[in-house]
């Protein structure tokens, strides 16, 4: 509520046990601008989300529409930020992608590499902000402009996609309108907490994003296997010149790519750990998309 853009809130409690939904009541009780909302039961056809997104967006007659999650930091003029982004530009919808905090082993071990793949992924970001290449989104953030989102159907019309954020760009895009994605400091979460949440997490969002195309799949296995097993070819060979400046060219490029991603850079040294993991949940998740079911999130089963 510290926006300088000053906006309305909706709070959509999805049937929340953690306290938050009461959290956000409390709040609404002093705050005439925060409204809270149950999104009610679960209809057929629908991914929980989307549903609630849809919740949310009923009545809304304001110009634009903000999705954002409940454990996203958002600076202080980051909403009004996006509007001047989006009018700069000339935009129908804004996404950012923030600062994503991590903590302890488990989460450095995976999350930091996934980001440098998703970064290799994307490529030039200033095609990704201009709305250039192919549609990304980061529901983390999305900024709509109503009357576009509703010509092309609304939220009804991702209802059961397993990755709703694309899937939005997507459909902007094929409705003739323009999305822009953009990099900022502005806006801070911590996606996962720890091993668990991060592997099943990531598990289930790389299974939507990489395993529709296998060509990618296969180059990214290579590039995180191949130099392991050359380690580990030349450690048990004892090769020890060899061994030593693979390790040593696996730290460094671990180091690097944390660092431009805003990571701990000290991190590197869990290489070839942190390769291996990734190539592990990029595994599993292809395997995971080919039998048509991702693994289940916070109890409930996601089919593809």
């Amino acid at each position: 509520m510290a926006q300088t853009a000053s906006p309305l809130v909706r709070v959509i409690d999805d049937g929340s046990t953690d306290g938050s939904g009461e959290l956000a009541a409390a709040k609404a009780a002093r705050e005439p601008r925060l409204t809270r909302l149950e999104a009610g039961p679960l209809p057929p056809g629908w991914r929980g989300k989307v549903h609630a997104l849809w919740v949310g967006a009923q009545g809304v007659a304001t110009p634009w529409l903000l999705s954002t999650d409940a454990d996203t930091r958002h600076a202080p003029d980051l909403l009004a930020r996006a509007h001047a982004a989006a009018a700069d530009r000339g935009l129908d919808a804004v996404s950012l992608a923030g600062v994503q905090e991590v903590r302890g082993l488990g989460e450095n071990l995976l999350i930091p590499p996934v980001f440098a793949l998703l970064d290799a992924l994307l490529g030039d970001w200033e095609e990704a902000a201009a709305g250039r290449g192919p549609a990304v989104a980061n529901g983390q953030f999305i900024l709509l402009r109503r009357e576009a989102w509703e010509a092309c159907g609304g939220f009804e019309t991702v209802r059961f996609v397993p990755l709703d954020d694309i899937a939005v760009a997507a459909r902007l895009r094929a409705g003739g309108f323009h999305t822009g994605f953009f990099r900022t400091d502005g806006l801070r979460v911590r996606m996962y907490q720890g091993w668990g949440e991060a592997f099943r997490g990531w598990r289930r969002n790389l299974a939507g994003l990489l395993s529709p195309h296998p060509r990618t799949v296969a180059l990214a296995l290579a590039v995180l296997v191949l130099p392991v097993a050359a380690l580990v070819a030349a450690t048990v060979t004892d090769l020890a010149v060899e061994a030593t400046l693979l390790w040593t060219a696996g730290v460094a490029a671990s180091m690097l790519l944390r660092s431009g991603g805003g990571h701990r850079p000290a991190w590197g040294f869990l290489y070839p750990l942190d390769a291996l993991a990734l190539a592990g949940v990029i595994a599993l998740a292809s395997i995971d998309r080919r039998r048509g079911r991702m693994v289940s999130w916070k109890g409930r089963e996601m089919q593809v």
